[in-house]
């Protein structure tokens, strides 16, 4: 059976180039495929009278794909100069950003996207790549960014009092093995949540610090973590952790 590969997908500019050097390193921990791929979105391009367009359309199109073979080009050259990954290869796509990573990450451990700072109200108005994916997809979305501090020791994972899916507590356990660190459990600090004793038998390579506090406390986790885990739910308390986090966010479709 083929190994579920690791996707990102580059707009070539810089926060791509930040998913990318996460997505390198996820996909030789994981012992995983690296898949990249660039949507090419023609849509705001092709438009005014159809007279125009048919004639625009075939230049249009052409010099679209040239610049998205060229970055790939570039990119594929980067990766393999930095490390030689045994299993890279580069797609360009045409269609939406959403639309195709949703296509290309469907058989994925996960996907990797980069964050473009913008304000919370641009990113109401306009939507967010990373979000909109997460509520169209199963599979986890990373948002990508260069961390901000140091140490970056933990992999952190927020759980609600409800019971926690295995979706999200398998992507936690999974991440912090690969990346040989512990994973710090934040539990809602008003009820016990889920037990994890039957993960830590599953995991048992994986050191896990449990502690009660409250959503809040994520953005202070984030200052000394290698990532933070959380799910899909209350997409504007989301868009506001991508923000504001200073390390990447894993964003696990909730069921």
């Amino acid at each position: 059976m083929k190994e579920a590969p690791v996707v990102v997908g580059t707009d070539l500019s810089e926060p791509s180039s930040a998913a990318l050097e996460w997505a390198v390193e996820d996909s030789i921990r994981r012992k995983r495929p690296l898949r990249i791929v660039h949507a090419v979105d023609l849509a705001g391009y092709l438009t005014g009278p159809p007279a125009a367009k048919s004639f625009a359309a075939p230049v249009i199109v052409e010099s679209a794909y040239e610049v998205a073979v060229g970055g790939l080009a570039d990119a594929l050259s980067w990766v393999r100069g930095r490390w030689p990954h045994p299993a890279v290869t580069a797609h360009v796509v045409s269609g939406t950003p959403v639309a195709v990573l949703r296509d290309e990450g469907r058989d994925a451990v996960e996907i990797v996207v980069g964050h473009h700072r913008r304000n919370e109200v641009a990113d109401l108005l306009f939507g967010s790549v990373a979000l909109a994916l997460a509520a169209e997809t199963r599979t986890p979305v990373v948002v990508a960014k260069r961390a901000t501090a140091c140490p970056h020791d933990d992999v952190v994972v927020f759980l609600e009092p409800r019971p926690a899916p295995d979706a999200l507590l398998t992507y936690a356990f999974r991440a912090a093995s690969a990346h040989g660190v512990r994973l710090r459990v934040l539990r809602d600090g008003s009820t016990a949540g889920p037990r994890l004793d039957g993960w830590r038998l599953r995991y048992p390579e994986v050191r896990v610090h449990e502690q009660r506090c409250d959503g809040d406390a994520l953005l202070s986790a984030s200052v000394a973590a290698r990532l933070l885990v959380v799910e899909s739910r209350r997409p504007r308390r989301l868009a506001r952790l991508i923000r504001r986090s200073a390390c990447p966010v894993a964003i696990v479709p909730a069921p």
